[in-house]
């Protein structure tokens, strides 16, 4: 008897704890930003903001790897360093802010992390060895880590679920814009002045950026300090890779971000060569291409609503593949749309992807999603580095079959493996 009434009030215990969480989620729906609130745009327009000088930041770098070779007399693959050991510091430092920021909160990480990341950019041009660059780099990766690690949490604590989608297309589209941005402008000013002029350009904007993202970014009102370990955030991650499907997705990421970093990592060295002999500033123009990637996002999206995920995914990657196979025409307007179509289907895979992870996960979304994310820049960092040693030996054909290849095969993996039927995995982390 004793039991049965111990069990009754554990059991009524539990129901009011779901009512109160029922009326707390009804609550910040009601209180949530919505279009025409002022706030929502504050959080788009700062968190646009933020995201494009961090991309830029990222990849700036990227058209200066021959100038590199040139000055300080090494080869491409150390070069490639300057990208690779910014992406492997983001990588580890997103999971820490995001562990992180589930304690402390979003805004205080968001703020201090868009502010140190602004350092590096007026220090870089001081030193006067690459190892020097090299360690800044790996620093500048650290920092501009903490905004990716915290925006769509921000977002979908702040904004309410019917404005949600709005606020996040304009983030993710600004990745694109920003690595595009970074690119062009560090290029630009390596011909028309120097490399260093370029970073100190980026820094004043910076300065700027961070100054209104001060200003603009109202505070949360939403955020709810967990109390889960360190240790069991990771095993909520870790758990996904029980899931034969999501293992796959985790694999098709990182390979296709190897192989979309392999080829604009190399692309400068290519098109200075015979028979294109291309200036920095030149090579730099055609990250402009990127322009295809944030017409990608959207388009997929509208296309995943007439058709399945998985055969949208397909096409994507037939787009990059085809666009890959393009690039080894030696005409510059091959050249050109070849790059065009790979960041079309890049952009198409990369955001179906991610959200047919967000969907297959059956709990622990948020530990899946950083999975995912954590595969993505590894490959940036593989294809970054890596993939010098086939650039030395074979060239730039050897940079187009591994782009090929590997997200080919990973690709008929994934779609072997998501088209299968549904089946029960044992995902509980006690």
């Amino acid at each position: 008897m004793m039991c049965t009434e111990m069990t009754c009030i554990v059991k009524v215990l539990k129901s009011i704890d779901r009512f109160k969480n029922g009326v707390s989620v009804m609550n910040q729906q009601l209180l949530s930003y919505e279009m025409n609130n002022s706030n929502f745009w504050k959080i788009t327009i700062g968190l646009t903001l933020a995201s494009t000088l961090n991309f830029a930041n990222l990849y700036v770098t990227q058209p200066l790897l021959p100038l590199f070779t040139r000055e300080f007399q090494i080869s491409p693959t150390v070069a490639s360093l300057a990208i690779s050991l910014t992406t492997f510091s983001l990588v580890f430092a997103l999971l820490f802010f995001g562990f992180l920021s589930d304690r402390i909160g979003r805004l205080v990480i968001l703020k201090w992390t868009l502010i140190l990341s602004i350092i590096p950019l007026f220090v870089i041009p001081l030193v006067p060895y690459f190892w020097w660059i090299l360690i800044w780099r790996f620093i500048t990766g650290v920092t501009i880590a903490g905004l990716p690690a915290v925006a769509i949490a921000y977002i979908s604590e702040e904004i309410s679920i019917q404005a949600q989608g709005l606020a996040v297309s304009f983030y993710i589209a600004s990745n694109a814009l920003g690595g595009m941005f970074g690119r062009v402008l560090s290029g630009h000013f390596a011909d028309a002045f120097s490399w260093q002029a370029g970073f100190y350009t980026l820094g004043v904007f910076g300065l700027i950026v961070s100054f209104l993202c001060l200003w603009m970014l109202p505070k949360s009102k939403f955020f709810k300090r967990h109390n889960r370990s360190y240790k069991q955030d990771i095993a909520g991650m870790a758990v996904h890779l029980k899931n034969p499907k999501l293992a796959f997705a985790f694999l098709f990421g990182l390979m296709l971000q190897v192989a979309f970093s392999a080829v604009w990592t190399y692309l400068p060295f290519y098109l200075e060569r015979e028979p294109f002999n291309l200036s920095i500033q030149i090579i730099s123009l055609l990250y402009m291409t990127y322009f295809f990637g944030v017409i990608g996002s959207p388009l997929a999206g509208r296309l995943s609503t007439r058709n399945s995920l998985v055969t949208i995914i397909m096409f994507g990657l037939l787009i990059m593949l085809v666009g890959t196979v393009i690039t080894s025409i030696s005409q510059l307007v091959y050249v050109v749309c070849g790059l065009s179509l790979v960041c079309l289907g890049f952009f198409i895979v990369h955001s179906l992807v991610s959200a047919w992870v967000g969907t297959t996960a059956t709990h622990h979304k948020s530990g899946a999603t950083s999975f995912y994310l954590f595969s993505y820049y590894m490959g940036t960092t593989i294809g970054g580095t890596a993939v010098g040693g086939v650039w030395s030996q074979f060239g730039w054909f050897g940079v187009v079959a591994i782009s090929v290849i590997l997200p080919a095969i990973s690709g008929l993996l994934f779609m072997t493996v998501a088209r299968k039927k549904k089946t029960i995995v044992k995902e509980e982390v006690k």
